[in-house]
């Protein structure tokens, strides 16, 4: 009995991306080419054609914003030293993305508020903070609690399951890859 093709199976392969589009990808797999449909695809990073070990992920820093639902957070409480408030803010976004992604995007594109206002809502402890997925906010919420301010957030804490594949720092997330 043959097996089914799936790009789990080609995980950790050296492969050779030969084309893509914004609706797939053609890889060479030791001479064999193979077309995989993206299957509403959430994100990408191709540049350009070239060859690495294929990585598959179902779990990853990148994964986050498209695994967890966001939360639309708010300030309601000054902390007592904003400067260190706001490093470690910065640290704990950080952290969890694996330094995948910049801090300020959840700030200026998932909130709408450009990073002065996210300042000025901690020094007078009111005002939008930042929109995220669940789990930075829940780092957030420690970081918080250690400076003693208090938030408020919105939104239902729902998870999704979308696969990345990476070839060297290239990628691409969705619910699927389809051999085509």
């Amino acid at each position: 009995m043959e097996t089914k093709i799936t790009i789990e199976n080609l995980q950790n392969k050296e492969v050779y991306i030969e084309d893509f589009k914004t609706t797939f990808i053609i890889l060479n797999v030791e001479n064999t080419l193979l077309r995989f449909d993206f299957k509403n695809k959430r994100e990408a990073l191709l540049k350009k054609k070239e060859s690495g070990k294929l990585k598959v992920y179902t779990e990853h820093p990148l994964l986050i914003n498209h695994n967890q639902s966001n939360l639309d957070v708010f300030i309601n409480s000054k902390p007592q030293n904003p400067d260190v408030f706001i490093e470690e803010i910065k640290r704990t976004i950080e952290t969890a993305t694996g330094g995948w992604r910049n801090w300020e995007d959840y700030i200026e594109i998932n909130a709408g508020i450009n990073v002065h206002t996210f300042i000025q809502n901690i020094k007078n402890g009111s005002g939008k903070f930042l929109n995220a997925p669940f789990s930075v906010v829940e780092n957030i919420e420690k970081v918080c609690e250690k400076h003693q301010v208090k938030l408020k957030s919105f939104g239902e804490k729902t998870v999704f399951h979308h696969k990345m594949i990476m070839i060297n720092n290239q990628f691409v997330i969705a619910e699927d890859f389809r051999l085509y």
